[in-house]
Order: structure tokens, then C-alpha cells, then sequence
């Protein structure tokens, strides 16, 4: 989950890659350094923590390359430590290579390189792609070459970004099974793990296919399949975007996404469904400029009403949303819907036909184990649906059908407006599937509709609530263990309010199906835990106060998440956060603001790192 960034041309190249860094830090914050070539030498300038520490020292270093490579890390061998820190150099400090993703048989590789008489200094796969480039390289000379004799050495899922001092005016990078961009301006090319990075600079971006190398110089790029063979295609027009980040008078990223869930869930919504009268309209015919070609939900009427079996994978918040789509699809649909962690697939069988829905959810589109996941559905013949923000991406690519949701960049790496966004495309999806099948009357359908349209405007009465909510909020500060119970469609509430409390503040929070709390988990129950609840109205309501009641039995500090002119919740609860009242089945949308709330004002209590937590990425690019 590193970023990966690189720039030639005529400008210096330290502040166009720390630019671009500052794009990609959502995907690691251990540490991050840049690579340039300066008057023919190599120099690599690297430092723990978080990008402003690069920042300061390529201030006090001002190098004036214009050719170079930059990362940002996530750890995964190795600890956050400068010699672990990227960019990684070659023994004679000619070679540089930032790496994301895993090379899974470093092991065997680094044993017979350290045969060989190579020192390692880290603890890093990543060097021994170093070393192993630096040894095909000493035998003719070719980079190329030698990046095609190593990639047939490396197994796993990886991206690479190479430069030589012997060859100072490329750069190369390797995609095999990740996703990498090449950006071409005038007379000057920009590499990038994400589009966006890449989107500041230039229009035209060329993204690489799995398993290609790319040598990119100032006025172009070549690309190589691994076996070696050339190929050439022309750079797509996307739309330019400055990345703007800019709290606009929030205190951090974090409140401010939280605020700006009522846009996204109008945005989102109105793109898929014009009226209540309306079909929910997932268009195939709709174009993207951020991808080449179409998406939308291109199966036929006769393959909808096929589908005998729903399976959704996803990891995280994203799993939370596919819980909440479970229930959803199998209330309107009558489908039997099943819900993996993406990481518990592998190394299972994932079942399946040319009968079953694959849906994958991901924000980012790049979650290793989520792809890894959808590749199983294809093999087997399912029908696969991506639900992602990113429609540039290697999800994007993989999935016959997609659900872009309207986000814009998310830079705080808890995620809560894209929750919401996930959210309201379950619902939208499960209505559409409906009507395809007929599983849902026409006035039921109107019904929810209408109720979908009004979600923004209940969201945005919550977040008028605020202060009142940050009130209630800090008498849980004190906790070092919180327990949120729900059911039925709030049970994945509970699990996600868990979560965001356990991200933000370091606070330990378990989620439990309420009706499973005796079985167990009420063991850790006595005056110090804090119980929170989420009670709306509906089917289970009686049962789930039923369950707090056990709770305070056991002397529980007694939360509620409620709706306004609830009269007996009072009697089971101490702390309430009120919330106006909707239909059961609408309910998680509006349940979950209270909880990013509460976790948000807690965090922020006790001075943690809202949008940066500790040993967090927003985008997990390894399995």
C-alpha cells in the first residue's frame, strides 16, 4: 500500500515528485524519499514519519535533478526505519528502485544473492530487487534487459519505479498485478500509483496493463510485455485536476468529510436515479473521463433474473457496507446473499457459477485481497459488479459491471463519507435488481425511493446536532474499552462504529450482534465499559432493548443511539445521541453519523492523529 512516484523533464524534479507524494500519503505515512540523478550521480534522500520530514530536508538540500523517483511507505517487511525507508540503492549506489506490493519468494532470493557476496542493509523485500537488478545489469550492461531477466525471477503482486545514474534520462517502472500511470506533458512524463498524482500535471495519461514494463523518457514511453515483446498504444485525454487539499475551516479532514456526506449521498443519487417515479438508472452509455471506455451495470434483463446467488466481497469498513447490502438485496430481491472478508478467501474455494453476482466493494479500487477475490469469480464464471470510488481503477478494470460512487478524494484515512456512498449503492442496487426481477411492487419501490431522496436532508439535521453530540461524546473519553451492540440492519452498524472508535483513538471497541452479547462477550461487562446501542424502531427494536437491558444488569454505562421521542429508552439508558426517525430499513445511513462523530470527538480529546492514525493506509495494496 506505498505510493510510487516519478518525473522527467526540465523541471527540477524534488518539488514535482513531493507534490505527488503529498497526493499518495494516504497510502503510507511511515516514512517517504526521493531518488534523483544530479550532474550524473545518483543521491537518495530519505526520512521516517510523516512526509514533512522529506519536505524539510529537501528544503535544506534543494537538489536540482530533474530526473527522478519518490515513495511513501507503509511497512510491510520491516520496520519504519530509515534503512528501511525507500528508495533502495544498488551495492555500488548507481541503482534506486521504490517498490510496492510483496515479492513472495525474497527469501529464496535474497539466500542466493547473499551467496553471491551481496550485503543487505534492511530488512526489506524491496532490496533484494535492488540487488537483483544490479546483478542482471552487471552482466550486459542493459537495464531493460536485466529488469526482463529479474521480473522472471520474482514471483508475487508488485509495482516498481527503477532509475540508473547509467541511464539518466529514463525511468522505469514495472505493473505486474497493481496499478501504475504514466502521465505525459511537453517534453515531460510523470509516473504515479494513482491517476490523481498524475492528473496536476497532465491531461494525457497512459495507465500500464498487468505484467508491463514501461521505459519512460522526457518525449514519450515504450512498453514491454514481460516476455519481452514491444506494443504501443496511444495515451487517453482525461480530465485535468489540480488536487486541491484544503480543510475549508474544519479542524481536520476528518469533520470535514463527515460533513459533506449530505452532498455525497445527493450526488450518488442523483446520478442513478431522476425521480421517484424513476427507474434506479445504473447507464452503461455513461462516460467517464477518468476511464477508458464505459461502465455502469451492462447485464441484461434475462441474466438479472438468473442470478440465483449474491456474493459480496470486501475488507474493513467496505466488509460493513456489504453486510448492510446482504441484508438489503435479501429483503428486496429474495436472493440468498453471502458476505467474505476479502482475505478469508484466499486460500479457499470461492463458489460459484455462471448463476451467482460477485460484488466487490473497495473505495480505493486497488484493496489486494478484494481483486485477488474477484479474479476467483471470473475464473469461475460468476457475473462480477465493482463498487468503488475510483474509476481509474485496477477494480475498474477487473469487473464486467460498475458502480462509481460521487466521493471526490477522501484524504482522511478513516473512511466515512465513502461509507456512506457505499451505502446508498447497495440500496440503489438492490432496488434496480428488484424491478428487474419483480420481487418488489411498484408502490414499494416509489416508497423507498422517496425515502432514499430525503436521506440527505435527515443526515444533514444530525450534523446540526454537533455540539450536543461532542457533549455526550467526551463522557466516553475516559473508556479503555467500549462495546456497541445492534441487530438486523444495524448490526454491521455496531461493528463499524467499533471500528471508527478503535482507528481514531486508540480506545479497544468491540461490535457484536446484540442478541449474541449473553453468549459471551457480557463477561467483559462491569461499571467502567461503556455500552452503545443502536435502538430504532422496527422489527427487532423490543428484542434489542431486551439485550441492553442484560447490559445494565451488569452495571454497564448505558448508551443509546435513538430516535427523537423515544419515551423508553430513558429508563434503560444514561447517555442518548437522538436522531430523527426513519423506515428500519434506511436506518444504518443515518445511525453511523452519531458513532463517526463520536469517535471523531473522543480522538480528538485526547490529541490523537485524526486523519493520520498510527500504523493505518487508506489503501491496503498488499494481501
Amino acid at each position: 500500500m506505498c505510493g510510487i512516484v516519478g518525473y522527467l523533464g526540465s523541471n527540477h524534479a524534488a518539488p514535482v515528485l513531493l507534490s505527488k507524494l503529498r497526493v499518495l500519503e494516504y497510502r503510507g505515512y511511515d516514512s517517504a524519499g526521493v531518488a534523483v540523478i544530479e550532474s550524473g550521480r545518483l543521491n537518495v534522500l530519505k526520512a521516517v514519519g510523516k512526509l514533512s520530514n522529506l519536505e524539510t530536508l529537501l528544503q535544506k538540500e534543494r537538489p536540482s535533478a530533474t530526473v527522478g523517483i519518490g515513495h511513501t511507505r507503509w511497512a510491510t517487511h520491516g520496520s519504519p526505519t530509515d534503512e528501511n525507508a525507500h528508495p533502495h540503492i544498488n551495492a555500488s549506489g548507481t541503482l534506486a528502485i521504490v517498490h510496492n506490493g510483496i515479492i513472495e519468494n525474497y527469501s529464496e532470493l535474497k539466500a542466493d544473492l547473499i551467496a553471491k557476496g551481496y550485503v543487505f542493509r534492511s530488512d526489506t523485500d524491496t532490496e533484494v530487487a535492488a540487488h537483483l537488478l544490479s546483478h542482471e545489469v552487471e552482466k550486459d550492461g542493459d537495464v531493460l534487459a536485466a529488469i526482463l531477466r529479474t521480473v522472471s525471477q520474482m514471483s508475487g503482486a508488485y509495482a516498481l519505479g527503477i532509475v540508473s545514474q547509467n541511464s539518466p534520462d529514463r525511468i522505469y517502472a514495472v505493473n505486474h498485478h497493481y496499478s501504475l500511470t504514466v502521465g505525459l506533458g511537453e517534453n515531460e512524463s510523470f509516473l504515479a500509483s494513482d491517476s490523481a498524482a498524475v492528473r496536476q500535471y497532465t491531461n494525457k495519461i497512459l495507465r500500464l496493463a498487468q505484467s508491463e514494463i514501461a521505459e519512460i523518457r522526457a518525449d514519450g514511453v515504450r512498453l514491454f510485455s514481460f516476455d519481452g515483446a514491444e506494443s504501443s498504444r496511444e495515451p487517453v485525454a482525461v480530465e485535468a485536476s489540480a488536487y486541491k487539499i484544503d480543510k475549508e475551516g474544519y479542524k481536520h479532514f476528518l469533520l470535514k468529510e463527515i460533513n459533506e456526506q449530505p452532498l455525497v449521498l445527493r450526488q450518488t443519487l442523483s446520478k442513478y436515479l431522476s425521480g421517484a417515479d424513476k427507474q434506479v438508472n445504473f447507464n452503461v452509455d455513461s462516460f467517464s473521463p477518468d476511464i477508458e471506455g464505459m461502465y455502469g451495470v451492462k447485464m441484461t434483463d434475462e441474466e438479472i433474473r438468473s442470478i440465483d446467488r449474491v456474493q459480496i466481497v470486501a475488507c474493513g469498513t467496505a466488509y460493513h457496507a456489504g453486510m448492510v447490502g446482504k441484508y438489503v438485496i435479501e429483503e428486496l430481491c429474495g436472493i440468498p446473499v453471502e458476505v467474505d472478508i476479502a482475505s478469508e478467501v484466499r486460500g479457499r474455494k470461492l463458489l460459484g457459477n455462471e448463476r451467482t453476482l460477485s460484488i466487490a466493494v473497495s473505495q480505493s479500487g486497488e484493496t489486494a485481497d478484494t481483486l485477488a477475490a474477484v479474479k476467483d469469480a471470473i475464473s469461475n464464471g460468476s457475473f462480477t459488479l465493482g463498487i468503488t470510488n475510483r474509476p481509474d481503477s485496477h477494480l475498474a478494470q477487473l469487473t464486467q459491471n460498475l458502480i462509481v460512487t460521487e466521493c471526490g478524494i477522501e484524504v482522511s484515512v478513516a473512511a466515512t463519507k465513502t461509507y456512506a456512498a457505499q451505502l446508498i449503492c447497495f440500496y440503489l442496487l438492490a432496488i434496480y435488481l428488484a424491478e428487474k426481477r419483480g420481487s418488489i411492487t411498484p408502490e414499494r419501490a416509489r416508497q423507498l425511493k422517496v425515502g432514499l431522496n430525503q436521506l440527505p436532508g435527515v443526515v444533514e439535521q444530525i450534523l446540526g446536532r454537533e455540539e450536543e453530540y461532542r457533549r455526550e461524546s467526551l463522557k466516553l473519553a475516559d473508556a479503555q474499552d467500549v462495546v456497541f451492540i445492534g441487530r438486523g440492519f444495524n448490526y454491521p452498524t455496531a461493528l463499524e462504529g467499533a471500528l471508527k472508535l478503535k482507528e481514531l483513538s486508540y480506545i479497544h471497541a468491540s461490535g457484536y450482534a446484540a442478541g449474541e452479547l449473553k453468549h459471551g462477550p457480557i463477561a467483559v461487562l462491569d461499571s467502567s465499559v461503556p455500552v452503545i446501542t443502536v435502538l430504532v424502531p422496527g422489527k427487532v427494536y423490543e428484542k434489542t432493548l431486551s439485550n441492553a437491558q442484560e447490559s445494565r444488569a451488569r452495571n454497564a454505562r448505558m448508551v443509546a443511539i435513538c430516535v427523537d421521542g423515544d419515551e423508553t429508552a430513558p429508563k434503560t439508558f444514561d447517555y442518548f445521541f437522538r436522531i430523527p426517525a426513519v423506515e428500519e430499513l434506511l436506518s444504518p445511513i443515518v445511525t453511523v453519523v452519531p458513532m463517526q462523530l463520536m469517535s471523531y470527538f473522543v480522538a480528538d480529546y485526547l490529541g490523537k492523529d485524526v486523519d493520520q492514525p498510527r500504523n493505518l493506509a487508506k489503501s491496503v495494496t498488499v494481501e
